[in-house]
């Protein structure tokens, strides 16, 4: 009877402290894991969504043509359009919560790799100043600052207006570019898109010899945080920090 009574008895408290122990540390073990994962599939989801913006941005362009332009290259005032002509905003932004762009950080490398853009002809980039840095911190704080328009009023609605496209004709808007409303990126923040320097050009320098910028589509990445300067030389430019970033220009 003893021995029936041994066999049948419970898991002692020890015994289940024991057992609890070992789960949670395989779980602690394991949280690293499923996290970086998670975060691995919401960059991959926010980079094929920049690129799905970029793809019907550059739609957008072909078919609206000048309309939708800022001509003169590396961002000229908007009357050279003319009296009534219709442009994308200087920024545009889909749904969701505003990135931040306080807390980025400005290391050496990224002062040096956007000296060829911030600083006078010929600044060989060796030294590093403060300057330098004020001036990647005004590049990135111009994601904040500069006025924005709703990328779904343009992709999306037509809200802007832009001539529609009739049967027969090679131009005019024929949307919608995108196949649903941009809600935000995988972290729930805007995408962010550059479009001031949007030329429709093809070279390195415009009409009046003056370095094109490069134009992105920018996702904030996992820390929330804008890393890539606003502007950028178009033969020197790329992306800072986890920043998802898709080139249109």
């Amino acid at each position: 009877m003893s021995g029936r009574c041994l066999s049948e008895r419970g898991i002692t408290i020890l015994e289940t402290t024991v057992i609890l122990s070992v789960l949670f540390i395989l779980a602690g073990a394991m949280s690293p894991i499923v996290s970086e994962s998670v975060n691995t599939a919401r960059a991959v989801k926010a980079k094929n969504d920049a690129s799905m913006i970029a793809l019907g941005l550059v739609n957008l362009q072909k078919d609206v043509g000048a309309d939708a332009l800022n001509l003169g290259g590396a961002g000229g005032p908007s009357t050279q359009l003319g009296a009534g002509a219709l442009r994308l905003p200087d920024l545009l932004a889909s749904q969701g919560s505003a990135p931040d762009v306080e807390d980025a950080q400005t290391s050496d490398s990224d002062v040096t790799a956007t000296i060829p853009l911030l600083a006078a002809p010929g600044h060989s980039g060796v030294s590093l100043t403060a300057s330098a840095r004020a001036a990647m911190r005004v590049q990135r704080q111009r994601w904040r600052e500069t006025p924005s328009g709703s990328l779904d009023d343009h992709l999306m609605n037509n809200r802007r207006g832009y001539r529609v496209r009739r049967s027969g004709e090679y131009g005019g808007w024929n949307g919608p570019y995108v196949s649903a409303e941009i809600k935000g990126d995988a972290w729930g923040r805007q995408f962010l898109i550059n479009s001031q320097w949007l030329d429709g050009g093809s070279s390195a320098a415009d009409a009046q010899g003056r370095i094109r910028r490069a134009v992105f589509v920018v996702s904030a990445g996992a820390d929330g945080v804008i890393d890539t300067p606003f502007e950028q030389s178009i033969v020197d430019a790329r992306a800072y920090g986890d920043d998802i970033v898709v080139r249109i220009q």
